[in-house]
């Protein structure tokens, strides 16, 4: 009897055995898949997030300079839009500073559209007035503290570039950069 019961049941538990067997590797490639695809999307952003920080670091230079015009960033963000759309390949944290992040530069286009005059599309005239660039220059400054942010996230290991703008400071009713390359 007992040969008879492991005749009946010998089979389906063998099925059982290769259809939770299956299951659990179908996991863990599909694991694998999301783990490759959150690492390219990491190095995507991470570039586009490079450069929109370098973009606006740039803007400041040329607001402290007074030397037109001021770069849009539009462009690059028409290129970073389609990465959006993959987000939800990150952790919680990636996915706010990147949202975070983009919402800074939207702010900063729209402050430079509001302070200056556009310039063929793609610039912007540096404002005359001190308020103005003021407003422009706390914008600049607070996208770049975001972007460099989530840039730190997407790559944890990355040694900042030595060439950049390490303080930016406002005194009183100007704004000023100082540019140092120290650590």
């Amino acid at each position: 009897m007992l040969w008879t019961v492991s005749e009946h049941f010998g089979p389906l538990g063998l099925m059982a055995a290769i259809i939770f067997g299956s299951q659990a590797f179908a996991r863990r490639v599909q694991h694998e898949r999301l783990r490759a695809e959150a690492r390219r999307l990491r190095g995507a952003l991470s570039v586009s997030l490079r450069s929109l920080r370098r973009l606006h670091w740039d803007n400041l230079r040329v607001l402290d300079g007074g030397e037109p015009p001021l770069i849009s960033a539009r462009q690059q963000m028409n290129l970073l839009r389609p990465q959006l759309g993959r987000l939800i390949s990150l952790d919680q944290a990636e996915i706010e500073a990147v949202i975070g992040a983009c919402i800074a530069v939207e702010a900063v286009e729209t402050a430079m559209a509001i302070a200056g005059k556009a310039v063929g599309g793609v610039a912007f005239t540096v404002p005359d007035g001190e308020e103005s660039r003021a407003r422009l220059t706390s914008a600049l400054r607070q996208a770049c503290s975001l972007l460099d942010a989530a840039d730190a996230l997407m790559t944890p290991s990355r040694v900042p570039e030595m060439d950049e703008a390490r303080e930016t400071r406002f005194d009183g009713a100007s704004a000023s950069l100082r540019i140092s390359t120290e650590p």
